[in-house]
């Protein structure tokens, strides 16, 4: 995923084509400011981070 800089840099219209190539999907996506999809985004990024990093701290214990 992109970082926060690089979606920040694209224009809406790239920006909500980059949400549909990467699988994510929003319902009212038409209706949606760029900072809301950025930050919907970055919460998936995090998510996806900490559903990475959970296996590998456990088994570590």
């Amino acid at each position: 995923m992109k970082t926060r800089s690089e979606l920040e840099a694209m224009t809406v219209k790239k920006l909500r084509r980059y949400v549909i190539d990467t699988g994510n999907s929003f319902p009212y996506l038409e209706e949606t400011r760029k900072a809301e999809i950025i930050d919907k985004l970055m919460k998936i990024r995090a998510a996806q981070e900490d559903a990475k990093s959970t296996p590998i701290a456990k088994e570590a214990t």
